[in-house]
């Protein structure tokens, strides 16, 4: 340092420059993090070519330095250098950067179990010294962990559960899982399978579990190592498999819908007995193959579909056949072996004229499936087992549920445009259903003006055609009810109205004056807004404002239940439980005061949906909600933090 300090007195050296003056990229190597490092790619680093320059991009080729240096800070300076221009990488060096930045993927996801680990542990010990303490249960500290890990990543309840039960498992009794993902080689996804598969199982097969699947995860696809996990818990203990099974069959079977990534939906049946599945989905091949076999165009996923969804709805399949038409069959004189000429058919036959049909294909619906090798559930007819290895794959019990996953573009072989199957509703009338979810529906599109998009209960969009079947047939339904909600500027609710009894509809045709010429414009306004308002008015609504910023308690109520009219006001504001990151409608949700009645009133300004999960956590200690104006929630968790959600923009 003292010949450090002359050179710089003489001038022979300038000071070190301060961060900000820095040009270029830079890293700052600890001792700790040099350790490991190959010395040629340390030389890369340091020499003129190194940060920012060329010398960087020959090591991530495959199995040099960069392309097996651990996840560290080092190997993320390097990743962030060799992503700032890929043009300057081969397609070898490519791949190694993905799979560095993959590297540290995992290792991110390790640190994320660490801290869910603990913070469950800190909840746990809350709650265990409640308990032992004679807490009564909904007022012990520590009780919602998941809900508060939930509203803090804003993810569902499920969801948060899972992670902890994850993290758990991964940090107590799964150690080369957990060494697997600090070295960047297993992710979470793969991680989650074993953790699953091994939470039934004793301590000592656990850790053979986790032995034997830690070396296989990163070699293997997540399905291929959920199907080894499966069999493996099979072979070491097949009563924890058992009871696996029938406990999740018993807390999470169920009916799910839900929106795709496309835009359409799904409806499947959850966690089923596995003989109740395959007969189903036996019973509607068998069904689509019937419909296929007299001439239903489309290809056998689209008939298998369709017969979905009219067995749900309680409808005859065999509908969608349009009648054949009666028609004498005509037949060539019969030859001297009393055949018809031209026909195949043994000289025995002893089907009368009428029983014969002018094709073997038109087989009644009623007629059995023929044995026959076309008709057995091959497993080339069915896009899944297919995707796992066609025939001779595994069965694939055991298999990670992914939801929303694309299908490949080549299973999509067989679709044909023009023969595809029509919707029910192009050609017939669909049956009123009631309204047991609410549509959120743009006046305009309800009216045919224009094309905006509506909402179904909040978790999916409708196209035009699709949102005026569905109220045109909901309306029809004497459950049904109108309600109004008027949408300010900013997209949220300013006022809300109800219509008492029922108000059947019929779907108004698209206007075909949707682009007048200008002259006609005022008129064409004029007439859609006396369609629109004799809408309203033979809806016999009253629309009352919705309070916003100040509220002037022009809607208080002196009892403790608020009345129909409130609770639509607050339902209006916000469509959804006013929990952080919470997704539970609002209908179906609590209306909760947020400063306890009789100490606060029935009014806009002190209430809000709370689903029933959230309505509990609040209610338990370190949990703390603020309502500082109508429909603003501040929430205030155990850990001190806070997160404020705002009424729902439409």
């Amino acid at each position: 340092m003292a010949w450090r300090e002359r050179e710089i007195a003489a001038g022979r050296h300038e000071e070190p420059p301060e961060p900000w003056e820095l040009e270029g990229p830079a890293v700052s190597l600890s001792l700790g993090d040099a350790t490991d490092i190959d010395p040629a790619m340390l030389a890369a680093i340091c020499g003129p070519d190194g940060l920012g320059g060329d010398a960087l991009g020959p090591q991530f080729g495959q199995g040099a330095a960069a392309d097996v240096l651990r996840p560290n800070p080092v190997l993320a300076a390097l990743t962030e250098q060799a992503c700032d221009d890929l043009s300057r990488l081969t397609d070898n060096q490519l791949i190694g950067a993905l799979q560095a930045a993959r590297r540290l993927e995992n290792r991110a996801h390790y640190l994320q179990t660490l801290a869910i680990a603990e913070f469950a542990r800190r909840r746990l010990e809350e709650f265990e010294t409640a308990k032992a303490r004679g807490v009564r249960v909904r007022c012990r500290a520590g009780e919602f962990p998941g809900v508060e890990l939930a509203s803090e990543l804003l993810v569902s309840g499920l969801e948060a559960g899972r992670r902890i039960d994850s993290a758990t498992s991964l940090t107590t009794r799964l150690p080369r899982t957990l060494q697997g993902m600090s070295a960047g080689l297993i992710d979470a996804e793969r991680g989650a399978i074993i953790t699953a598969y091994t939470g039934c199982l004793s301590d000592e097969d656990a850790a053979k579990a986790d032995e034997i699947l830690a070396s296989a995860a990163p070699e293997v696809r997540a399905e291929t190592l959920a199907r080894r996990a499966a069999a493996l818990e099979m072979k070491l203990d097949p009563e924890s498999a058992k009871t696996r099974k029938e406990k999740t069959k018993r807390v999470a079977q169920r009916v799910q819908v839900q929106l795709e990534r496309s835009g359409n939906a799904s409806v499947a049946g959850r966690e089923l007995d596995v003989a109740d599945a395959l007969a189903s989905k036996a019973n509607i091949h068998a069904i689509a193959i019937r419909l296929r076999r007299v001439g239903l165009a489309g290809s056998l996923d689209h008939l298998r579909a369709a017969v979905f969804n009219d067995l749900l709805q309680g409808l005859n399949p065999f509908d969608r056949l349009a009648p054949i038409p009666e028609a004498p069959v005509a037949y060539d004189e019969p030859d001297e072996e009393d055949t018809p000429a031209g026909s195949d058919a043994p000289a025995d036959d002893s089907r009368s004229e009428a029983e014969r049909t002018p094709g073997d294909d038109a087989v009644p619906p009623e007629a059995p499936i023929p044995e026959s090798p076309i008709d057995e559930w091959d497993f080339t007819d069915d896009r899944i087992a297919d995707e796992f290895g066609g025939a001779d794959a595994d069965a694939s019990i055991g298999i990670w549920p992914r939801s929303g996953d694309d299908p490949c573009p080549d299973d999509a072989s067989d679709y044909d445009e023009e023969n595809a199957i029509p919707s029910r509703a192009e050609g017939k009338a669909r049956a009123p259903v009631p309204a047991v979810i609410n549509l959120l529906v743009h006046a305009g599109t309800l009216f045919g003006w224009d094309t905006t998009p509506s909402q179904a209960s909040g978790w999916g969009l409708l196209t035009p055609a699709e949102t005026r079947d569905l109220v045109g047939a909901a309306s029809m339904h004497p459950q049904t009810r109108w309600c109004m909600t008027v949408i300010g500027p900013d997209g949220t609710a300013v006022a809300h109205g109800c219509s008492p009894g029922q108000h059947p509809w019929s779907p108004a045709p698209p206007d075909p004056e949707a682009a007048p010429p200008p002259s006609l414009l005022d008129g064409l306004y004029a007439r859609k807004a006396r369609q629109f308002f004799d809408f309203v008015r033979a809806l016999k609504l009253t629309v009352e404002p919705i309070a916003k910023g100040t509220c002037d308690h022009r809607h208080a109520e002196d009892h403790y239940t608020p009345t129909r009219k409130l609770q639509h006001l607050v339902r209006a504001r916000s469509g959804t439980c006013t929990g952080p990151g919470c997704q539970a409608q609002a209908v179906y949700a609590d209306l909760d005061h947020t400063t306890p009645y009789p100490e606060g009133s029935t009014d806009e300004c002190n209430l809000g949906p709370k689903c029933r999960t959230h309505h509990r956590a609040k209610q338990s200690p370190g949990w703390h909600v603020e309502q500082p104006e109508p429909g603003v929630f501040r929430w205030t968790f155990p850990s001190g933090r806070s997160r404020t959600t705002r009424p729902d923009t439409y």
